[in-house]
């Protein structure tokens, strides 16, 4: 009699898609999950691209992370995310709800002016050398990513008269 154990060693994973998400949850052995949960996650961004696009808008960052475990003899992606940021021209001022004059509108650049500034804050704060050396390098980590979205931003205000943009990445 011979006993199989490869079940064992490469179990079968079973997913559940968020409420309102495209895709297939057929379950998947643990030696393949890798590709397709990462595949699914690709598919949420190709599809958060085209719905901004369609909209007037844009992803101007995106990012996938996968929750990777030891099932069976693999390490296998038991979960994924996917996020983007989009940024819609014109529609970038949101109402003021604080019931002041000021209509400023709203910049994405000041999300990482507000992280920034709470980093410093927190800072001053902190004693712990290696805390404050943590902190600074997540101030300048903001600062490099503020960077790249004021580029980005100016790249597609240079470029919105144009027919078509590819923004693949």
């Amino acid at each position: 009699m011979v006993l199989n154990t490869n079940a064992n060693l490469d179990p079968i994973l079973h997913y559940k898609l968020d409420p309102g998400e495209w895709g297939s949850s057929a379950p998947s052995s643990a030696a393949l999950s890798i590709g397709r949960v990462s595949q699914h996650e690709a598919d949420n961004i190709g599809r958060f691209k085209k719905e901004a696009l369609q909209k007037g808008c844009y992803v101007v960052q995106s990012s996938v992370s996968l929750n990777i475990s030891k099932q069976g003899e693999y390490l296998a992606a038991t979960s994924g995310k996917s996020q983007a940021i989009i940024y819609c021209p014109n529609k970038n001022k949101l109402k003021n709800t604080n019931n002041d004059d000021n209509n400023s509108g709203f910049s994405p650049l000041s999300i990482y002016d507000n992280q920034i500034n709470q980093l410093k804050e927190q800072e001053k704060y902190t004693q712990d050398p290696k805390q404050k050396e943590k902190i600074d390098q997540q101030i300048q980590a903001l600062k490099l990513q503020k960077q790249m979205l004021k580029a980005i931003l100016q790249y597609v205000q240079d470029n919105t008269s144009k027919n078509s943009l590819d923004l693949t990445a």
